[in-house]
């Protein structure tokens, strides 16, 4: 994995010279859709730009100069994305003050396995979505309203290797894939990382209908997808086609969407089904993987 980060293969893919300027008109309704996009994508890929540089920092510390470099490349990787990113709201008006963010939330500290289960997810979910929106505007180019978007195929190569490299961490503590901790791991993590999806997606689908894209239909495919590809880390996964978790997601985001307009008695009815279908959403059946299965051998 060092050695493919050392390569950086997609480095003369990122034209830094090439104009983001938008290329489609865009209604004042679309436009603001799509700013919103760049923004938490930005915050996004420079949060994590933040986080895989103190790792590295603190690695090199600990005389893992390995590791470091390892975490000092992926922060690379992060910090280009950002940058694209930010030249797309540059283009658009937007300045974002980027080293300013760091200073303006106090730092919280989460046990190593909820960094490794989750960062995984983060990355590999990215892969997924950046790879959809590639391959629809591909077979779809009218749609495509924005030069940034020619660089999504490249740029979820990168997520894809940051997955990889998350699931090798993974599978160095054989004990955060056994027994009860494993699966509530694997269930926690798969579950809050598609919910805060869920809700994004459909909660703010304007940006994908823009580019011809249908928000539930697009957020299923890129949980069915990550699903899919975290079993090959996790010991658990969702069993998303034969349970009825993609049918609460439905009705989830339904009930916030009307949270949002109640006020009084209304919503706090509404906060009850709310937390009521979170429930049932967590506790949808999973199946075993393989992963699993190896992390009880080893």
């Amino acid at each position: 994995m060092l050695g493919e980060m050392q390569a950086d293969y997609n480095r003369d893919h990122f034209d830094r010279r090439a104009p983001l300027e938008r290329l489609g008109h865009l209604s004042l309704e679309e436009k603001e859709a799509y700013e919103s996009y760049l923004v938490r994508s930005c915050v996004s890929e420079f949060s994590g730009f933040l986080l895989f540089k103190e790792l590295s920092q603190r690695l090199k510390q600990a005389s893992r100069p390995e590791l470091g470099e390892l975490f000092q490349l992926m922060a690379r990787d992060e910090a280009r994305h950002a940058g694209f990113l930010n030249r797309a709201l540059v283009a658009e008006g937007i300045t974002i003050d980027l080293p300013t963010l760091s200073t303006k939330r106090p730092i919280t500290w989460f046990p190593l396995s909820w960094v490794l289960y989750s960062v995984y997810l983060s990355e590999k979910i990215g892969y997924w979505r950046y790879i959809l929106i590639d391959r629809h505007l591909k077979a779809n180019p009218g749609n495509s309203f924005a030069p940034l978007f020619d660089f999504f195929e490249p740029w979820c190569q990168d997520e894809n290797r940051h997955g990889d490299i998350f699931n090798m961490l993974i599978r160095c503590w054989p004990q955060l894939r056994r027994g009860m901790r494993g699966k509530l791991l694997s269930r926690f993590f798969l579950w809050s990382v598609f919910l805060t999806h869920s809700l994004t997606v459909c909660e703010r689908g304007n940006f994908y209908r823009i580019l011809g894209m249908d928000p539930a239909l697009f957020d299923a495919e890129v949980m069915r997808q990550t699903n899919r590809t975290a079993a090959r880390a996790f010991p658990w996964v969702f069993d998303l086609e034969r349970s009825n978790y993609l049918g609460l997601r439905d009705r989830i985001v339904d009930t916030f969407r009307q949270m949002k307009q109640a006020d009084g008695l209304q919503k706090l009815g509404l906060k009850l089904r709310f937390a009521g279908l979170l429930v049932r959403q967590f506790s949808q059946p999973m199946r075993a993987t393989q992963a699993g299965a190896q992390g009880v051998l080893a």
